[in-house]
């Protein structure tokens, strides 16, 4: 499946960390769909529709310039325009080198000639 999601999911993710570098809160949360759901397993906290993301995002986007890579990326076609992803990530941050592990699952949906994230659960070491 990688084949075909992958560079789809990619494009999306290159335009997410322009955004986070850049501090675009709006821009960063364009990969999500309106009513999504976030889910921060660790912190046991949720995040609902898209202003509750965006304040995610920020929240994030104050913690300074990150670099972010995957270690892992599994695509899963699951129908009708959806694809699942399940990963395994790495970010540092710059400033202080401080790095954190963790893993995420993402659900995508395609809206328009779009898609967009509609499930999200992450969890870092």
């Amino acid at each position: 499946m990688a084949e075909k999601f992958g560079p789809i999911y990619e494009a999306m993710m290159k335009k997410n960390v322009v955004a986070y570098d850049t501090g675009d809160v709006d821009g960063a949360a364009e990969m999500y769909d309106d009513h999504g759901v976030v889910v921060d397993k660790k912190e046991n906290k949720s995040y609902f529709g898209l202003e509750q993301i965006k304040q995610m995002i920020d929240g994030f986007i104050k913690m300074g310039k990150v670099e972010f890579k995957t270690s892992r990326k599994d695509f899963h076609d699951v129908g009708d325009g959806r694809f699942f992803v399940d990963a395994d990530f790495e970010t540092t941050f710059v400033e202080s080198g401080v790095v954190m592990k963790g893993n995420f699952h993402q659900l995508f949906h395609k809206k328009g000639d779009q898609y967009k994230c509609v499930y999200e659960v992450y969890s870092m070491q």
